[in-house]
């Protein structure tokens, strides 16, 4: 293989090299896992939660977050009761705080950010741009409500050094009907020691389209794909299987790609999205406007190659490729990348179960059945041995 640049290693399924820019490039061409090495999710649960119909704390609606705390224990945000609530390693509840209302305590919109050095638990609050301190038990410790230079925004996850990524809140007047434009994200990392943020990414987002009364996604345009790796960012948007990582001064200072064909969108595969946005409600929109707006789109000729990135303490990246429906209970598939961005192979997830948090070996997300009944559950991952 020839590289165009300094190539530093070389293997059989994977060439590292280095750009003339300093970015480290890894290529894999197949998965480094040898048969017997694979890693899969065991679908039968280590614990799942929700099937006390008597106890309101086993009992869940629009769960928001769902987090794996070192040891096993689970932190749950439902958005419901506006409640977190803390399970240890076996699922036995231990405690639940918050509730929904504006006064100290309480949330509207709350997300699990990280944990302070201390053990106290970090919530972001969207709705009231603020932030709440629990303690280990689940009491409240302080509220803020922080800014940059009077500029509030929004925090996303917390980075390995106590630093949050961040967004800016960008308002949109919407163009003339049949105009598109795409969402382009901006991402900070803000301290909230030194009260200051360095931009790290700019990322391009969904597309949509104003018909007058609706906005309207575009079907397979990019998803704005990001997490934190250490002190890193990672990123994925567009066609290509590839995730790029930011340091924190924001230098792009590796990519880790998997070399394989982009996937075509055909026409029957636009009207099968459409189909699903339109059982979900997306928008606003039935079928009448999507047919109406559906031929005024520039839908992309490639499918976006992942549709979600988590990442694990130890620096493993898990990419979801793209579903194009979202109402599928078939089992997605995820690429795994290793901590230097070795790909190590395919890894299938139980069906109908939206995965939101990995680590040391676990897996946990929300599962919906049939009816559409929310459950918190959480599973081995066989084989990663960490």
């Amino acid at each position: 293989m020839l590289c165009a640049t300094a190539c530093v290693q070389q293997g059989p399924d994977t060439s590292i090299s280095v750009d003339s820019a300093g970015v480290r490039i890894v290529e894999s061409t197949s998965a480094a896992w040898s048969p017997g090495e694979e890693w899969r999710v065991d679908p039968e649960p280590v614990f799942r939660l929700g099937d006390d119909e008597d106890d309101p704390s086993s009992q869940f609606f629009r769960v928001l977050d769902v987090a794996l705390l070192a040891g096993g224990d689970v932190i749950v945000v439902d958005g419901g009761t506006s409640e977190v609530r803390r399970y240890d390693a076996g699922g036995r509840h231990l405690w639940s705080a918050g509730g929904s209302g504006e006064g100290p305590g309480e949330f509207r919109s709350p997300r699990y950010l990280g944990r302070r050095p201390d053990g106290a638990f970090l919530i972001w609050d969207r709705a009231l741009s603020r932030l709440s301190v629990l303690g280990e038990q689940g009491d409240l410790i302080a509220t803020e409500r922080p800014s940059v230079g009077g500029s509030e925004f929004v925090a996303q996850a917390q980075f390995g050094d106590g630093a949050w990524l961040v967004t800016l809140p960008v308002s949109i007047a919407p163009p003339e009907a049949g105009n598109t434009w795409a969402d382009t994200i901006g991402l900070w990392r803000y301290d909230p020691v030194r009260e200051d943020r360095v931009r790290l990414a700019t990322i391009l987002g969904q597309r949509w389209i104003w018909t007058g009364r609706h906005m309207l996604p575009v079907p397979f345009s990019p998803r704005p794909l990001r997490a934190i790796e250490g002190n890193r960012l990672a990123v994925a948007s567009g066609p290509d299987a590839q995730v790029s990582l930011h340091d924190a001064a924001g230098s792009l200072v590796a990519r880790h790609r998997i070399v394989r064909d982009r996937q075509p969108v055909s026409g029957a595969d636009v009207a099968r999205t459409i189909e699903s946005l339109v059982e979900i409600g997306q928008s606003g929109a039935d079928a009448a406007v999507w047919r109406e707006w559906r031929d005024r789109m520039e839908i992309p000729r490639q499918e976006p190659a992942f549709d979600q990135l988590l990442t694990e303490p130890d620096g493993t990246i898990w990419a979801r490729r793209f579903q194009s429906n979202p109402l599928s209970r078939e089992s997605p598939t995820w690429d795994v990348f290793d901590p230097t961005g070795v790909y190590l192979g395919p890894v299938s997830t139980p069906g109908a179960l939206t995965v939101l948090a990995i680590r040391d070996g676990l897996l946990a997300g929300v599962y919906r059945d049939e009816l559409g009944v929310e459950y918190v559950s959480v599973h081995r991952v066989v084989g990663a041995v960490r």
